[in-house]
């Protein structure tokens, strides 16, 4: 199964950009949405999403797993650089709102690019649409009030890839997974 690694900074700087688009404040179902459809954009442009976020089924579409926890004030450690620019979102009312802007100089021209695009599209919808919309697509599962992995392979496969790309994109995130913990413990060393 093809695993990439979460950045929560990356996250955190595609949700705070999407905030401001909104005029600083989303419903946490909208924002999720968005960001998953933008992962998915990207994996199919370039084989790989903006947040190594895991999707993963749940009653109201796929979502981004560790991206969900966040917003529920979860996720503990991810989270020092999120609950610097994010709120979680609000008992009641659902809403994450932007405390303060976080820049896009972890984001690539070609994400800031697709979250746009993709928020052009989307960004309109009522949660209802939205939750339509996710529920038509192939990599898609009812999993009740549970949640249930979605393989990447799956979104890959439903975007148009072929199986020696999507082998391709496994062996790169392979190569890219081990490349971070090869950095990451000569920095710890």
């Amino acid at each position: 199964m093809i695993r990439f690694q979460f950045d929560s900074i990356k996250t955190t700087q595609a949700a705070a950009f999407l905030l401001e688009r909104h005029n600083g404040w989303m419903s946490k179902g909208c924002l999720l949405k968005i960001l998953y459809l933008t992962d998915r954009e990207l994996l199919a442009k370039r084989g790989q999403p903006l947040t190594g976020d895991q999707p993963v089924s749940m009653e109201n579409g796929p979502v981004l797993s560790k991206t969900y926890d966040l917003m529920k004030g979860a996720g503990l450690e991810v989270r020092s650089y999120w609950e610097q620019h994010i709120s979680d979102a609000k008992k009641g009312t659902g809403y994450v709102t932007l405390k303060k802007k976080a820049g896009t100089d972890h984001l690539s021209k070609n994400e800031t690019k697709t979250l746009t695009e993709v928020d052009e599209r989307f960004g309109h919808m009522t949660w209802s649409a939205l939750v339509d919309y996710c529920h038509k697509l192939p990599e898609w599962k009812d999993a009740g009030k549970s949640s249930a992995a979605i393989a990447v392979e799956k979104i890959l496969s439903a975007s148009g890839k072929t199986g020696d790309e999507i082998s391709q994109i496994q062996s790169h995130a392979m190569e890219s997974a081990w490349l971070d913990l090869i950095l990451s413990n000569k920095v710890a060393a």
